[in-house]
């Protein structure tokens, strides 16, 4: 199953949409698959993936976020986790629109999962975009074992999480996904 988001990227033109809620306009994140992720926080497995990191002009993998990643899903008893060390190949182009990156990057995540199946309940791949010297948008996929994309992060320098960040290196983009999760994800204390 190929996640479908070519169609939908057309009807939902404003970025604005598609960064806050990520579901708006038919958006990339299936709203299915995110309540189930959602209810299933704290009771799921998660594969986590090394990070893919763009950089001026260059690509790499960051196995140590994946690391990080998974100590803080751990830690926060989100997830039974485990760290894969295979790298994802994302092909895609480099684009002035942080949304079609975006959406290019977690369908080749998908695409990969569906030929390279985890034995966790989802995976997860985090993706850091920087040109020479700085740090542009900051991405993580969650993508179910229907291969749907279950929950994202989308940061760059309009989102508190970034600017508090201030993000410069790979290691910094990690901290904004650590960040961006337990913001979104991590059980809070009941009001008193």
């Amino acid at each position: 199953m190929k996640l479908n988001v070519a169609k939908a990227a057309v009807r939902c033109v404003p970025m604005a949409l598609v960064a806050v809620s990520l579901v708006g306009c038919a958006g990339p994140v299936d709203p299915t698959a995110k309540a189930a992720f959602l209810k299933a926080v704290g009771a799921t497995s998660i594969t986590v993936f090394p990070a893919y990191v763009r950089q001026g002009g260059a690509t790499s993998h960051d196995t140590a976020a994946a690391k990080r990643v998974a100590a803080f899903l751990a830690g926060e008893r989100l997830a039974t986790v485990s760290v894969s060390a295979e790298t994802i190949p994302i092909a895609g182009r480099w684009y002035r629109n942080q949304a079609r990156m975006f959406r290019q990057s977690a369908v080749a995540f998908a695409d990969y999962l569906a030929e390279h199946p985890v034995d966790t309940d989802y995976a997860l791949l985090a993706e850091c975009l920087g040109g020479r010297s700085r740090i542009g948008g900051v991405h993580a996929y969650i993508v179910d074992a229907e291969n749907r994309l279950a929950y994202a992060v989308l940061q760059n320098s309009h989102w508190r999480i970034f600017q508090t960040v201030d993000p410069n290196t790979p290691d910094d983009c990690t901290e904004i996904v650590i960040r961006a999760l337990r913001d979104r994800l991590a059980p809070r204390p009941p009001d008193k």
